[in-house]
């Protein structure tokens, strides 16, 4: 909220946009989707 108050919108969504990509780089979705794969719960690590 505090980058928008500054920015336009399209500059908000972009900013949005790269934190859910650097969000996604972890390896807990790797494993959310290999533990959704074999019907299992996810193990992460602490």
């Amino acid at each position: 909220m505090n980058y928008s108050r500054d920015h336009s919108v399209a500059d908000g969504l972009n900013h949005v946009a790269n934190w859910n990509a650097a969000a996604l780089l972890s390896g807990d979705l790797k494993e959310c989707m290999a533990a959704q794969h074999e019907k299992r719960l996810p193990q992460f690590a602490d």
